[in-house]
């Protein structure tokens, strides 16, 4: 373990990093939708410190949409997600190590790493494993899809793509570790 690792877990011990905190007394809190000074929607939660970047729509999704939305998943999600899986095993053996695959490839096997390390959910954690090696194995034997994949990422600007303090705040929430490289958490 890195001295930086070790300060860090000794930090947290007493000053733990900030979380949303109405869900761990209360069902639900008041809030208030807002545009921020980029023009975006916003959602400021009664005792939280930070607005929620976005307005979640999760009233929808669990009223008048929740069949739709279950049907969608399932099929959608549940259904492709078996049938990568099967793709990938049938596959396995044209796979090549990922230490010989192009540069792109290797950075983006390494970022998945990093997510599925900082994923608490066991389902999820098997999930994103499953999305890296597809998804590396793809863009590694198709030229094509992976320069697409490096122009579009390569025009990204990463400002607007780094999680801001607030996407941190309610991110831990999520069940993640988002600063899993500095705390044992």
């Amino acid at each position: 373990m890195s001295f930086k690792k070790i300060f860090f877990n000794w930090w947290y011990k007493f000053f733990p990093p900030e979380m949303v905190q109405y869900w761990k007394s209360k069902e639900s809190a008041k809030a208030k939708v807002i545009h921020g000074k980029d023009g975006s929607l916003q959602m400021v939660i009664e005792g939280e410190k930070y607005p929620l970047p976005s307005f979640p729509r999760g009233h929808i999704l669990s009223g008048p949409l929740a069949k739709l939305k279950h049907k969608v998943k399932n099929m959608v999600f549940n259904k492709a997600f078996e049938e990568i899986e099967k793709l990938a095993k049938e596959n396995s053996v044209n796979m090549q190590p990922i230490e010989v695959c192009a540069p792109f490839i290797r950075e983006m096997w390494r970022v998945f790493e990093k997510l599925e390390n900082a994923e608490v959910v066991p389902d999820m954690k098997e999930r994103i494993k499953l999305i890296k090696k597809v998804m590396c194995w793809f863009l590694q034997e198709d030229d094509a899809y992976r320069f697409r994949a490096q122009w579009f990422l390569e025009n990204l600007d990463i400002g607007k793509v780094k999680l801001s303090k607030a996407d941190k705040y309610y991110f831990r929430g999520k069940y993640f570790k988002v600063d899993h490289n500095n705390f044992d958490y």
